[in-house]
């Protein structure tokens, strides 16, 4: 997924075999990219809408919709962080699929981090955490996928997560492996509907639609938007 990234796209170089999505009246400034190509009405506009599109677009049993912005894939469990090559991270990729299908989950994803210190070596996997960057859909038995809400253009995926987490329960989340982007740094893309008081909105709204299940903080003078849906019973070992 670009917009306005010619020069700047850098995912392709991971993605070799990837279809590239782009508006219909800049598919010549992407002449450059060699994938194969498929273009968007130009009205269909923020993240929201273009993953809706996809979805209704493309009839495959899963699809992973990534930024255009990726320049590796790092592992966290090696001895040493390592980023993946290229045959290893669509062999993840597909690894994945299965799992996010076995567990029933038809919204999955990758750690937001490349951090090991943020992995719980006994527990790699998450079936409640928010996914986004790299998104990825799994079909139900029915054919049916996640609904993004087109009034969003920032906030979409924590919503999108939410959604499915109260309708299907489950979000699968492979937190072994990480996404490097530059996330919110460059220009076009989603930058341009982004503004302090666009986020400000969109966090209102949110608020008012999840309540206790959504916080927003500000850690180091950055934000940070936490969800709480909880999908693991506590026990005691206490006699």
């Amino acid at each position: 997924m670009s917009r306005s990234r010619p020069r700047a796209i850098t995912s392709h170089r991971l993605f070799p075999t990837a279809t590239l999505v782009v508006p219909e009246s800049e598919r010549a400034d992407y002449a450059h990219v060699t994938l194969e190509t498929v273009t968007i009405p130009d009205e269909v506009t923020g993240v929201s809408a273009v993953r809706n599109w996809i979805l209704a677009h493309f009839t495959e049993g899963a699809i992973v919709m990534l930024d255009d912005d990726i320049t590796a894939c790092v592992c966290m469990v090696s001895l040493r962080c390592r980023k993946l090559s290229t045959d290893e991270t669509l062999a993840m990729l597909e690894n994945s699929v299965y799992c996010a299908r076995g567990a029933g989950a038809r919204l999955f994803g990758w750690h937001q981090r490349s951090d090991p210190r943020l992995l719980q070596r006994n527990d790699p996997f998450g079936v409640h955490h928010w996914v986004g960057g790299a998104v990825g859909v799994v079909r139900d038995a029915s054919g049916g996928v996640p609904r993004w809400d087109e009034l969003l253009k920032c906030k979409c995926d924590i919503d999108a997560t939410l959604e499915e987490l109260m309708i299907n329960r489950l979000v699968f989340n492979e937190a072994r492996f990480c996404f490097v982007q530059e996330r919110d740094k460059n220009l076009g893309g989603n930058s341009l509907f982004r503004s302090a008081d666009r986020i400000a909105a969109e966090k209102r709204y949110l608020k008012r639609k999840w309540k206790a299940h959504i916080r927003f903080e500000s850690y180091q003078s950055q934000d940070k938007t936490a969800i709480d849906v909880h999908r693991r019973q506590s026990f005691s070992l206490d006699a």
